[in-house]
């Protein structure tokens, strides 16, 4: 279905017609919003649940709330599914007054409906993002833009611009082109905090122990979670304004509306279909399609990649002549009432969806414009995405809204809290059937016993949780490695896989070119036609050619027309900029880029210096095809001034160059030859071209460039340097040594990647290699499988692969202890995932456990690796330079873009040191936040314990800690304590083990449980021994019983044993340093122990009646000495036996480091996806011989 956008249908979606199974139209739906979305899942929806506004709910809520005094609204606040239910009924989707969305990454948002009464529809706000009513869907849905246009429209719109009726209608479904989510104010925020549970919590604790007359207590606690929400607010805050600050942009714009009539508009009003003109500087606020001239952009703000690109109009200079000339006669033939016929080529369909080469994104800015002269030297483009629907907004929404992991740290804290709240409860009862068998009066028993829970649960428990991550991050700051996404931080401390891209990450940036080797067949320019070519004619390479020397012979004029013309290349300011490689084989021609400013063609024209075998020559450019991951390969065609030949020149990978070429014009050793280079890590470029007519015209600019691009003579090849940066391998080797699995990721050759990965190490030299090659069936289909159609051949240099098999049906060898590794190409990845889809065939886990090198992968083919590593069951880790990584780098847990821009949005983490060195500074900055968190949970839990279990003794004998005493323990002996042990730095060496993720274990439990046994024991023998004393006497001294030897023994013994468990925790090896090298907590520990040494053996009165407590005899504080120094050799022989115990367990475990996952097949996690009836089927097979 092809809609012209002057049509009255002009903003339906397409949609499968014909069908009554509604379900059906439903996943096709999410099938294509997921396609159409790349695949992220940011604004597809999962689900939709309608619901009812509800006079009896409405009452029963407003009733529920006074009856509760509105405490209630806690609850509604924290549990928004009760809310819906208590206030709201289910209802159909049509009949709903408002909607839980339920997203593709387990979030809901409640949407209220909206309606729009001129348009009699209705609409909800999801995401900031309008999704309509769609009547045979039965659901809401986003917008969909027709993609499909015929010229004509295109022209049209070019010259009139949008009209003001479609202007109007295009705002009420897109709404305000404006990247702008709601930053809440101060007083909002505070209330948020202050409706946190934990700060509630924290009021209820403050509330007690007022009751209980614990002012100076109460009044620091408050104090101090006061301080820890306003700087927990301003951390928040500010996050939100710097993310604001590159989000939201508001500039001038001067489009083309109403008749062609110029305005000049705030990019506010833009709407998609709006005709805009570009400028020099200009940054762009929306995304938009290039209609007429070119431009050149700086996209290093989505990408981080500052490499200029090019962008070509979908309409040519010539089309929009030819169409205004016709329009001027148009309207004079109307003027004399004459009917003019239309042009059959204004019918002509162009699909915006697949012209990439004329997509600008959002955000980029415009460094250079080649004006049209068709549109009076002005450059037009046409709104396609406004707002959040932008590339940009998406970026923007993924930061706002991040992907959910399974990672567990969180929710098992959350559960341990809750244990601890049992603990309390259990603790409740006793403390009421003693105080009570006591006699103690009913209202100290309730405030005693309500006492308890907030000991168990210590108030400082969420700064304790985030401190370590805080100081982590602070770190990474000072090595120029910058994080938007803070939570993924103790992702990077559980990474088991890391993928790097190989130019400008694993390799540098620039390459250095090594020479050219050209054929026989190189001829002259005069003597090339590619029709007359005798098969008989025998090609064979010359020898290299030393670039240094830049001598080009009669036979290599062609090859150094093709090095001077086939690029991207550019004049920015004087200066020649684009891709680094092409520069450099550019330089190597001694040529000039002469700035033409405007386009015909690509605007710019090239000037070849004279040599002993040509004289000078311009160049002009008639056409210019920009390389593409999927085609893999760049063209143009250039027209040379001396003779007005024409050529059409290609440059690409050599494996698909191959294929395009006549046969007789490739040499016998073309595969041998190309083998010894790209096995020495040389990237090889393959060169070709073919004399052309320009007078033949094409329907359509794809079978331009597949005629263009077929019959080709091969030129050569030419090689280029891409050196390993010196970082790279000790890198890997640190990374391995740490069993981290290395997986080299990357668009390049195969046995160029392979090479390189040897070089780094990813490799090692005994390591079994096979690579997959796809073998062309006469005739795939689904009956006979696509198994026969991939061959697997050994490369290991010392031929041992030639002894071994490997089973293309399972990619298993024929010996099982035999270790072995492949090489995957993109090709080979997609036809196996493909089948995986379709038959749930073990072949794909295998290749990604065996998979060390991927090449020649497209920018999705790196997210799905990277997403399919991940949904196995590994933390997986990603860096690359951000330029086709972005999917990747935003998929994965830990994604590093090496950039030159702190403010790059295109990964959670962002190194400006452009090598690999920040990964495992990365990595070890995570295990040490994440080891810190673990053990201040630890801490804490530990420290409430032991408080809790002194409280229960002393409420055996109606005595209470006093209020400087819990002052004392709090703000002296722990807070400190917890605030340095947060700055403790993670080790240097990056160990094998990994920290555990897991709060709920064995270990974990099991270590606690024990502490707290050991406590317990010798704080039950104080509590018994001091009883037993001949001066112990129990007089009541004061109105709580504060002032007696069990509360002065119990005190003195929890102190010292909080500072025996931060000595127990402080041991982190192998994640953390030791306690020493953090000079704050060991001077605070110094401190804190010297000051309870003071309160046991100082026995200064003033200092114990100011405490309130009892001088003891000095027996007993010996021996208190004894008991606190055989705790610690308890807890310190505990702690030994679980490190023991765990490091055992550990050695059981055999663990390759060159096998990804070691899992059994029946281990996997469950794949939704395979044998589902509700997924749509995808493609098995795609035919590679034709890639148009």
């Amino acid at each position: 279905m092809i809609t012209s956008y002057n049509d009255e249908n002009e903003l339906e979606p397409l949609l499968v017609n014909g069908s009554e199974d509604l379900s059906y139209l439903k996943k096709v739906e999410k099938q294509e919003n997921i396609d159409e979305n790349g695949g992220d899942d940011m604004l597809v929806v999962d689900k939709m649940v309608g619901y009812q506004s509800d006079s009896f709910r409405e009452l029963i809520y407003w009733l529920s709330i006074l009856f509760s005094c509105g405490t209630i609204l806690l609850a509604f606040y924290w549990l928004e599914s009760f809310y819906i239910s208590v206030r709201f009924k289910k209802s159909s989707i049509p009949n709903a007054n408002h909607v839980l969305v339920h997203s593709k990454d387990s979030r809901t948002e409640f949407c209220k409906v909206n309606y729009l009464v001129e348009e009699n529809e209705k609409y909800i706000i999801y995401r900031f993002s309008r999704f309509f009513f769609n009547e045979k869907l039965r659901e809401y849905e986003k917008t969909k833009l027709i993609n499909q246009y015929e010229k004509i429209d295109l022209l049209r719109l070019v010259e009139n611009g949008l009209s003001e009726n479609n202007l109007q209608r295009m705002k009420q479904r897109f709404g305000v082109n404006e990247i702008n989510f709601p930053v809440k104010n101060i007083p909002r925020l505070l209330m948020e905090e202050v409706l946190h549970p934990f700060f509630i919590f924290q009021i209820y604790s403050v509330c007690l122990w007022i009751a209980e007359k614990y002012y100076y207590y109460a009044g620091a606690i408050f104090l101090i979670a006061t301080v820890s929400a306003v700087l927990s607010l301003r951390e928040i805050r500010g996050n939100l304004l710097s993310l604001q600050k590159i989000a939201h942009f508001v500039c001038p714009v001067r489009v083309v509306r109403n008749n062609g009539r110029i305005e000049t508009i705030l990019s506010t009003e833009l709407a998609p279909g709006d005709i805009i003109e570009l400028k020099q500087d200009f940054v762009m606020p929306c995304d938009a399609i290039l209609l007429s001239g070119q431009a050149i952009l700086n996209e290093s703000m989505l990408t981080g990649e500052s490499i200029p690109v090019n962008k070509y109009s979908v309409l040519g200079d010539e089309e929009i002549k030819s169409y205004k000339q016709r329009y001027n006669q148009q309207q004079q033939q109307q003027q004399q009432q004459q009917q003019q016929q239309p042009d059959i080529g204004d019918k002509e369909i162009k699909d915006l969806s697949k012209e990439k080469r004329s997509l600008i994104f959002g955000g980029t800015v415009v460094v250079k414009l080649l004006s049209s002269p068709s549109t009076n030297d002005r450059v037009l483009c046409m709104v396609r995405d406004t707002s959040f629907q932008t590339t940009k907004g998406k970026l923007i929404l993924s930061i706002l809204f991040p992907k959910k992991s399974h990672f567990k740290f969180f929710m098992e804290s959350l559960k341990f809290v809750g244990v601890l709240c049992g603990l309390a409860i259990v603790g409740f009862s006793v403390s009421v059937w003693k105080l009570n068998s006591l006699g103690v009066d009913y209202s100290t028993i309730a405030i005693r016993a309500l006492d308890l829970i907030t000991i168990v649960v210590p108030p400082a428990l969420p700064m304790a949780m985030t401190v370590g991550t805080g100081f982590g991050l602070a770190r990474l700051r000072k090595t120029k490695v910058f994080c938007i996404s803070p939570p993924r931080l103790n992702m990077a401390g559980k990474i088991q896989v890391f993928c790097f891209d190989k130019t400008g990450t694993l390799t540098e940036e620039g390459l250095d070119l090594l020479g050219i080797i050209s054929t026989s067949n190189g001829i002259t320019k005069q003597n090339n036609n590619n029709n007359n070519n005798n098969s008989s004619v025998d090609c064979k390479f010359n020898d290299l050619n030393d670039p240094k020397i830049t001598f080009f012979s009669n036979t290599t004029i062609m090859f150094r027309v093709l090095m001077a013309s086939c690029h991207s290349l550019t004049v920015i300011n004087g200066s020649v900029s684009g891709d680094p490689l092409e520069i450099k084989i550019f330089e190597s021609t001694n040529s000039t880029i002469l700035d033409g400013g405007t386009i015909g063609g690509s605007g710019q024209v090239i000037s070849m210096s004279s040599t002993a075998f040509s004289p000078v020559e311009t160049i002009s450019y008639l056409e210019n095809f920009d390389f593409q991951s999927k085609l893999q390969r760049m063209s143009v065609i250039v027209q040379l001034k001396s003779d007005g030949a024409c050529f059409s020149l290609v440059k690409g990978s050599p494996e698909m160059v191959k294929g395009l070429c006549l046969p007789q014009t490739i040499p016998g050793d073309y595969d041998s030859q190309l083998a010894i280079y790209t096995e020495k890590g040389y990237r090889v470029l393959a060169c070709a071209y073919r004399s052309w007519d320009p007078t033949i015209s094409f329907p359509k600019r794809d079978i331009l460039r597949k005629e263009s691009e077929s019959n080709l003579e091969f030129l050569g090849f030419i090689i280029m340097e891409n050196r390993v940066k010196p970082q790279s391998p000790p890198i890997i080797q640190r990374l391995q040594g740490a069993h981290i699995r290395t997986v080299m990721v990357t668009g390049d050759n195969g046995l160029t990647a392979t090479s390189v990965a040897k070089q780094c190490g990813i490799i090692k030299s005994d390591t079994l290699l096979f690579m997959g090659l796809i073998q062309t069936s006469s005739s795939p289909s689904p009956t006979n499988g696509i198994e026969d159609e991939i061959i697997w051949e050994p490369v290991s240099q010392d031929g041992r692969g030639n002894i071994h098999k490997l089973d293309p049906t399972t990619l298993l060898l024929d010996e099982t202890n035999r270790d072995y590794n492949l090489v995957v190409s993109g090709p080979v990845f997609k036809q196996i995932f493909n089948h995986y889809l379709a038959t749930g065939s073990p072949r794909f886990i295998n290749m990604l456990r065996r998979g060390i090198v991927y090449a020649r992968m497209t920018p999705d083919e790196k997210q799905t690796l990277v997403e399919e590593l991940q949904r196995i069951g590994l933390y997986v880790g990603m860096c690359g330079d951000g330029a086709n990584d972005c999917g990747a780098l935003k998929a994965a847990h830990v994604g590093i873009s090496l950039s030159e821009s702190e403010a790059s949005i295109a990964a959670p983490f962002t190194s400006t040191i452009t090598d690999i060195s920040c990964c495992p500074n990365l990595i070890k900055e995570g295990r040490g936040s994440l080891a810190v968190s673990f053990k201040l949970f630890q801490f804490m839990g530990m420290y409430s314990l032991i408080q809790f279990t002194s409280v229960i003794f002393l409420y055996f004998h109606a005595s209470v800690l006093g209020n400087w005493q819990y002052l004392y323990q709090d703000l002296v002996v722990v807070f400190p304590l917890v605030i340095f042990l947060g700055m403790t730095e993670p080790c240097e060496k990056l160990s094998v083990k990994r920290p555990s993720g897991r709060l709920i274990s064995v270990n974990m439990i099991g270590s606690l449980l024990s502490h707290v046994a050991v406590c317990f024991a010798f704080l039950l023998a104080v509590f018994h021994l001091v009883q037993s004393k001949s001066w112990f006497d129990e007089p009541v001294l004061d109105e709580d019983n504060i002032f007696n030897y069990i509360t002065t023994s119990i005190f003195i013994f929890g102190c010292f044993q909080c500072s025996i468990m931060l000595f127990i925790f402080s041991f982190g090896k192998p994640f953390l340093k030791a306690i020493y090298t953090n000079r704050y907590l060991f001077l605070v520990y110094v401190i804190t122990l010297t000051a309870n040494l003071i309160i046991l053996f100082g026995g200064f009165e003033k200092l114990y009646n100011f405490m309130q407590m009892r001088v003891v005899p000095v027996d007993w504080r010996l021996t208190l000495f004894a008991m606190i120094i055989g705790n610690l050799i308890a807890n310190c022989l505990v702690e030994f036996f679980f490190y023991f115990y765990k490091s055992r367990s550990k050695k059981k475990k055999v663990l390759n480091v060159r096998v990804i996952f070691s899992k059994k097949n029946n281990e996997l996690p469950k794949d939704p996806r395979i044998f589902n009836s509700n997924s749509v089927s995808i493609p098995i097979y795609q035919d590679y011989s034709d890639t148009f």
